[in-house]
């Protein structure tokens, strides 16, 4: 699924932010603590469909709360699981706060994640075999304190909707207590943090890829940043884990030309596992998303080009559509200069920043720069730090 714009409301700064036009590929640029990184987090969860796990993981990465504690109640407000993830940092007050990602807050594929009520009651239901019984039931209700009766237990949950169809968290016992979403609803997504991606991972993507018309891809790639590359393995290490039940991992080895000798691979530099990262995580991604932080981490400023060359190329051949984040005016030029010269892969690059404008009370913006625009920017007309 490819998304032809890009609308995030009331999720972590953005109250009602909205690119009105995305391409292939994007690049999206702006200072520091401007937002950047909460796109790509929105992405995921779009693409996630905001599944369970997932917030948490997302959660635990900010070190935010995403489960009660041991002996915690429902009734404590102070500070309940996902509410970061709300502009404000805390559940709203009435039923307008909701999250909405999506294309436009009115599609039909729009994910809404908004903080609910419910209560529990039995429905007497009788069988085939002409026995009653008790079937237990959910009930959303009204955020409205006059529209709670006093003979129920309230529980707070997050409720999670798509395609008319909604899934409910209870936030008192970290499960999922109503599931209609189905997960094959969701969108392929591979995301690269700025942190290294761990051997483990990687291998688990090449083992797919082994003997497949990808693996000279790879090597492809490898050979941007070290043009004597001749192959790569994922071999099993004698390296133990301290604080693990396992013994065994994988590491990578290069085979380089004129060498009679495998290299080991976190010798070879933080541009070669980057590039490997880059390369292999595009498998997962295949017919979805591409979601990178920090796009020049590791990789020096004369690289970068040949780099959006190849990754211009394989998202047009495996229908991917790429996000990028960067910190680096070389990565906006290399960028720039690669749009250009590929004009069947459409590529928009993205400033995010807060409104000059009175009326819009400094919310965060998206000022857009389209391929005809990328022909003449400059570095006055992005802020990239």
């Amino acid at each position: 699924m490819k998304l032809n714009s890009l609308y995030i409301n009331n999720f972590r700064a953005f109250e009602d932010f909205e690119v009105n036009k995305i391409g292939r590929l994007n690049l999206i640029v702006g200072k520091n603590n401007s937002g950047k990184s909460s796109v790509l987090e929105a992405l995921r969860i779009y693409a996630g469909n905001a599944d369970r796990g997932l917030l948490n993981e997302i959660a635990s990465g900010h070190d935010e709360k995403y489960r009660l504690g041991e002996g915690s109640q429902n009734e404590d407000f102070q500070e309940l699981p996902y509410e970061h993830f709300f502009t404000g940092r805390t559940f709203p007050e009435d039923n307008k706060g909701a999250i909405f990602i999506g294309e436009t807050k009115k599609s039909p594929t729009v994910l809404k994640i908004n903080h609910a009520f419910f209560i529990e009651y039995e429905e007497e239901i009788t069988g085939d075999d002409g026995e009653s019984y008790l079937r237990p039931r959910r009930k959303i209700i009204t955020k409205s304190k006059e529209n709670i009766g006093t003979d129920q237990e309230i529980k707070q949950a997050i409720a999670v909707t798509k395609n008319q169809a909604t899934r409910l968290y209870d936030l008192s016992k970290n499960l999922v207590v109503r599931r209609t979403i189905e997960s094959s609803d969701s969108i392929p997504c591979a995301y690269i943090p700025t942190q290294f991606i761990s051997i483990d991972e990687l291998a688990s993507i090449w083992d797919k890829v082994l003997f497949t018309d990808y693996e000279e891809t790879v090597i492809k790639g490898l050979q941007i940043v070290s043009p004597e590359c001749e192959n790569i393995a994922f071999v099993k290490s004698d390296l133990k884990y301290s604080n693990s039940t396992r013994d065994i991992r994988r590491t990578a080895k290069i085979k380089m030309k004129n060498s009679s000798r495998a290299l080991p691979l976190n010798s070879m530099g933080d541009g070669m596992l980057r590039i490997l990262q880059l390369i292999l995580k595009i498998v997962p991604a295949r017919g979805g998303f591409l979601l990178i932080d920090e796009f020049e981490n590791g990789l020096h400023f004369s690289v970068q080009q040949q780099i959006w060359s190849l990754l211009f190329e394989l998202a047009v051949k495996l229908d991917i559509q790429v996000f990028a984040t960067t910190h680096s005016w070389d990565c906006v030029e290399s960028f720039a200069k690669v749009a250009q010269e590929n004009t069947n892969a459409e590529a928009v690059l993205f400033r995010v920043g807060r409104s000059v404008l009175k009326s819009d009370k400094g919310k965060i913006i998206a000022t857009i720069f389209d391929e005809k625009k990328l022909a003449n920017i400059t570095q006055s007309d992005v802020e990239v730090r």
